[in-house]
């Protein structure tokens, strides 16, 4: 009888993780994104990507695995990430298996100060949005990282 009663509740259990919305655990996650940008820490930046992440920017470049992604965050900082201040604003996020869901986040990106970047410059003030879809693994630690990410920049149509 204790053996049934055990197999029952660890069905329960099962089943209540698995119908779990994990919109809190990724949104902590962005969260702690944003902040590890605005402290402009790459590393810790990029640290939630899984070893073999894929990244593709907002610039259509593709970055595979964690170290590139990290590499070509910290390539960049100094240009174009220390001069800006980032707000993510997490969307919405949908299970798809018990480890694996996606997210949908808003990307508002401030510069605190003039800055170059190929082909012009950038005004203290400039702010321009993105939206990112970034898809989440649970690793074999049971902890979501983040598989794979696209950021698409928001162009406004001319005349509007």
């Amino acid at each position: 009888m204790k053996v049934l009663y055990l197999l029952i509740i660890m069905l329960c259990n099962s089943i209540v993780s698995f119908a779990q919305d994990p919109g809190q655990d990724l949104k902590e996650i962005i969260q702690q994104q944003e902040t590890d940008w605005n402290k402009n820490d790459m590393k810790a930046f990029s640290s939630v990507f899984s070893d073999d992440a894929t990244l593709i920017n907002f610039l259509g470049m593709y970055w595979k695995g964690r170290e590139n992604i990290i590499s070509e965050f910290s390539h960049i900082n100094e240009c174009c990430i220390k001069p800006t201040m980032v707000k993510f604003e997490f969307l919405d996020s949908k299970m798809l298996s018990k480890n694996a869901a996606f997210a949908h986040i808003k990307e508002t990106l401030t510069a605190k100060e003039d800055y170059a970047v190929p082909g012009g410059m950038v005004k203290k003030g400039t702010v321009s949005t993105k939206f990112i879809t970034a898809i989440f693994e649970k690793s074999n630690k049971n902890k979501w990282e983040i598989n794979s990410m696209q950021v698409t920049q928001v162009n406004v149509p001319p005349g509007k």
